[in-house]
């Protein structure tokens, strides 16, 4: 199998584990709820964040994994709210005045408590807290499984790769919060 393939495959099965955990928790149901306007951005937001979590990620990995899926689930309450306003917005622009609100250290706290308006100790903030603490280590867990050799192209792949899972959960989490639904459309 070439390389491509490996994280290809290494993505799908990172998807489907996030998914699996998601829906132990009763957070989603079957399938990672999407929206090709998010997703689409993913690369543009990448590029912002990916110069303050890479700094992070070898004392604070699950923080330089995890804030993505927190970056996915604000992405998706602004496009839920007024879509047309902030999809006018550069994505890493949208990323910086997410970061910005107060800081890269409390990206967490603004998502949960500014974005969605959970209170700070209210037991949804404390769910998506321990979830995605959860999910970042599993995450973290089968990232270094992989043994790609430090700061090589195929390990700076497979973080990113890893992003993307993460990113696409943080988007579905979101989604199914304000109650969107998967569902099949029939043709006539």
């Amino acid at each position: 199998m070439n390389e491509t393939e490996n994280i290809r495959q290494y993505t799908t099965s990172l998807e489907s584990h996030l998914l699996r955990l998601a829906e132990e928790e009763g957070l989603l149901d079957k399938q990672l709820l999407e929206t090709d306007d998010l997703t689409v951005l993913f690369s543009s937001v990448t590029k912002a964040y990916l110069v303050d979590a890479i700094p992070d990620f070898e004392k604070y990995p699950l923080v330089s994994l995890g804030w993505i899926a927190f970056v996915g689930m604000a992405m998706a309450a602004l496009w839920d709210s007024d879509w047309e306003h902030y999809g006018a917005i550069k994505p890493e622009t949208l990323y910086q005045q997410i970061r910005d609100a107060r800081g890269w250290d409390k990206l967490d706290e603004y998502v949960l408590e500014d974005v969605l308006g959970f209170g700070k100790e209210s037991d949804k903030a404390k769910l998506y807290t321990a979830f995605l603490r959860r999910a970042s280590e599993q995450s973290h867990s089968l990232l270094m499984r992989e043994g790609a050799e430090p700061s090589s192209p195929l390990a700076f792949q497979l973080y990113t790769h890893t992003l993307y899972a993460l990113y696409r959960l943080g988007i579905a989490l979101a989604l199914s919060l304000f109650g969107y639904k998967l569902q099949q459309s029939q043709a006539n």
